[in-house]
């Protein structure tokens, strides 16, 4: 029994941080994200979009020969965007892993991290999924992403992207599910909220990628896929949220972002 208990609070104090009504009760300087509908940019779609098709473009010319090796694909990121990020034990006590900023310096603006998981559009089935799962994020428009990389999420995603293949082209990355990361952006899931010793670095950005600027061979470097079909209804976006800088950070850095985004309508 005492083993049990033991192992349940070491799970909430990991899963507090990421629980809604806890982090409401515990902003004790009140501080949140203050957006208004559709105006939560930082920066422009289109480097957002460029950055990412640069550094998939990247990725693939670099890993044409098929060994895509985690370690290399760091060296990738660090020749391309300066910087490499990694995942480690948090400086919260308890408060599992984290990302770090683990070379170079990430300028403000600058895209940090992907949130990886399967898109759900309004109305289509999340509640099995959303049990006992703190890596629901919910975008301004109402989608959903399901970063969760366990359990009936992880079927699903596996799921959908083996629905989608087109041998030998995969649709989106399955990496993130292992934790040896091709593309090492595809952890945004793993980034804290903020604490009053820990503000926010980084922020949420939510971005409509063209999928006809990136070509098939590229999108295995991407860590969407939409639980329904995108073939029959000929979607044109991929939805994705991007991790961006809000200020200039350095090297051994623990990223930590806002959970507490107030939306005006």
């Amino acid at each position: 029994m005492k083993e049990l208990w033991h192992v349940l609070k070491n799970k909430w104090l990991s899963y507090r941080f990421r629980f809604v009504p806890w982090v409401a009760l515990n902003f004790k300087d009140k501080s949140h994200r203050s957006v208004s509908r559709g105006d939560d940019k930082i920066t422009p779609d289109d480097v957002i979009v460029n950055t990412l098709l640069h550094f998939s473009t990247s990725l693939h010319k670099h890993f044409v020969d098929g060994n895509k090796n985690p370690i290399e694909a760091s060296k990738v990121m660090e020749r391309v965007l300066g910087y490499t990020i990694q995942l480690r034990k948090s400086n919260i006590p308890e408060a599992g892993t984290e990302v770090f900023v683990s070379k170079g310096t990430v300028t403000a603006g600058s895209i940090v991290a992907l949130y990886p998981g399967t898109v759900y559009r309004v109305m289509e089935p999340l509640l099995l999924q959303s049990i006992v799962n703190p890596f629901i994020f919910r975008c301004i428009d109402g989608l959903h992403i399901d970063g969760k990389d366990r359990g009936i999420s992880r079927k699903i995603f596996k799921s959908c992207v083996y629905r989608d293949l087109r041998w030998p082209f995969f649709p989106a990355d399955l990496t993130w599910l292992t934790g040896d990361l091709i593309n090492p952006l595809n952890c945004g899931q793993y980034v804290n909220n903020e604490t009053p010793e820990y503000p926010c670095n980084v922020a949420y950005q939510e971005c409509d990628l063209p999928i006809d600027r990136f070509p098939i061979e590229l999108r295995c470097y991407l860590p969407n896929i939409y639980y329904s079909s995108s073939e029959g209804n000929q979607t044109k976006f991929l939805r994705v949220v991007a991790l961006v800088a809000v200020k200039d950070i350095g090297i051994d850095t623990e990223l930590f972002s806002t959970y507490y985004t107030v939306v005006h309508a």
